[in-house]
């Protein structure tokens, strides 16, 4: 029988532990449990989790440092983060992407939804880690340390919602992502935004980045899903 994913929900909300963990257990998952960051990071170092949970607004240390500090362990900063959280901003929710989150659920939320999500974050955690640096095709060069866009060697200004699109595509090269994922990274009130507003700005992106934005190599619609960036050339 194989061993059961280990997930670590760290948050100080009882209640919500309970019915994680709960939900979790039935789609048979083994779970763990902490009620603060230090204590977060210290059984990740000694359980080693497959995924780990995590709430932002935390005792001691907010998730956003504990998420960091994770990154900094090499014997478990690959662990997969889904942050969990009430804080719907955007700004929030890029600055979760940029501390090394690979999802990013708003409270309150479905436990069904959250269990797809971790089988899909850890589905793509088996394929093994694709790390870019830099992105680059064409006349286009993405610098993801400090997210500059170039297209032939100059640089080029993305709206907050262009950047926030363009950076979650981009830092999850390969994987068809949703217009439902999308709304989550560039807007904090999914509810009243509609599908086609992603729409609306992947074409401004394209018109922006892409040689022939009506035969795009970049940014490409995956029928029935939602837009993937493929990947052609990193260092």
């Amino acid at each position: 029988m194989p061993q059961k994913k280990k997930i670590l929900i760290v948050d100080d909300e009882k209640q919500l532990v309970s019915l994680v963990s709960l939900h979790m257990k039935m789609s048979g998952y083994e779970v763990l449990s902490a009620g603060d960051g230090e204590e977060a990071l210290a059984i990740s170092k000694e359980e080693k989790p497959d995924l780990i949970i995590l709430d932002l607004m935390l005792p001691k240390m907010d998730g956003w440092e504990v998420c960091k500090r994770l990154r900094t362990e090499s014997k478990i900063g690959g662990i997969p983060v889904i942050m969990l959280t009430a804080r719907s901003e955007a700004g929030d929710k890029l600055k979760g992407f940029e501390c090394g989150a690979d999802d990013y659920v708003t409270k309150p939320f479905s436990p069904r939804e959250l269990v797809a999500r971790v089988k899909r974050v850890l589905a793509r955690a088996e394929k093994g880690p694709l790390i870019l640096k830099r992105y680059s095709v064409g006349d286009v060069d993405i610098d993801l340390e400090d997210f500059t866009v170039k297209v032939k060697d100059k640089e080029i200004h993305l709206t907050e919602k262009e950047r926030a699109i363009l950076k979650v595509l981009v830092s999850r090269p390969g994987e068809p992502l949703t217009r439902e994922q999308l709304l989550d990274a560039a807007w904090s009130d999914k509810d009243n935004i509609e599908y086609g507003n992603i729409d609306v700005h992947i074409r401004h992106l394209r018109e922006k980045i892409e040689k022939d934005p009506e035969n795009p190599k970049i940014i490409k619609t995956v029928k029935g899903v939602g837009y993937i960036c493929e990947v052609s050339d990193h260092a």
